[in-house]
């Protein structure tokens, strides 16, 4: 059990993002952003991920239970002899893939920034409602008994987590941009009664490949965002 200074235990969770996806294909958007896979390049990905972690301990693998979550987590798993665990609490944000032309699609490139979010993204679900599902959960699995994990999830499901870590409201999800397969790591020491004491980010959107860390300019959401606007220009 690792122990922090003062006693406590401390839990470390390794919080990566899936690997390359495309919502796209035959000149549309796809029907279910749920259910897309890895593409050649996520499966490289995540091959990636699984070297760069070969000599950590990991009690437990969890993921989303979409796909691309267990996709990009199997090489771990299966190098450690160990099952998925799928939370499907800890699914990505959901949104309208059928967002009508009178909707602002730029709005979708800077996701949580305004109050009325639900309304505009097509009233799937509320950032709030989004945020109290992914937060609550990861409470829920910090209970259990483990002391290092890897969750394989969402950009941002990450991100949501990432302002729960800070103790900062959805609305500054922007602040986390999550590349594809990038790993964070999260320290969270426990009280005697199971109580969170205090929460530590160690490390924060490490790129699969340290060979190229140079961050791309447009984030993960206004890329998605850029791409159906042109797909509604053609």
């Amino acid at each position: 059990m690792n122990k922090s200074l003062d006693g406590l235990q401390r839990k470390r969770i390794y919080l990566f993002r899936h690997g390359d996806v495309s919502y796209f294909g035959s000149g549309k958007v796809t029907d279910d952003p749920n259910m897309v896979n890895l593409t050649e390049l996520g499966r490289e990905q995540a091959k990636m991920i699984d070297e760069n972690t070969k000599d950590i301990n990991f009690d437990r693998i969890l993921c989303s239970g979409l796909p691309r979550t267990e996709q990009t987590g199997f090489h771990m798993a299966k190098r450690r002899n160990l099952s998925m665990e799928a939370y499907p609490q800890l699914k990505e944000f959901q949104w309208d893939p059928k967002l009508g032309r009178e909707f602002d699609i730029k709005k979708l490139g800077f996701l949580f920034e305004s109050e009325s979010n639900e309304e505009e993204i097509g009233g799937l679900e509320g950032a709030q409602e989004f945020y109290d599902r992914v937060s609550s959960c990861l409470e829920s699995i910090i209970k259990e008994e483990w002391s290092q994990i890897a969750i394989v999830l969402h950009g941002a499901v990450n991100a949501a987590l990432l302002c729960w870590a800070n103790d900062l409201e959805i609305r500054f999800a922007s602040k986390f941009e999550q590349d594809h397969a990038s790993m964070n790591i999260l320290d969270i020491d426990i009280n005697s009664d199971d109580s969170i004491k205090r929460k530590i980010i160690r490390r924060l959107n490490v790129p699969p490949d340290l060979s190229n860390i140079d961050a791309d300019i447009a984030t993960s959401w206004e890329k998605t965002a850029n791409q159906i606007m042109k797909l509604r220009n053609t």
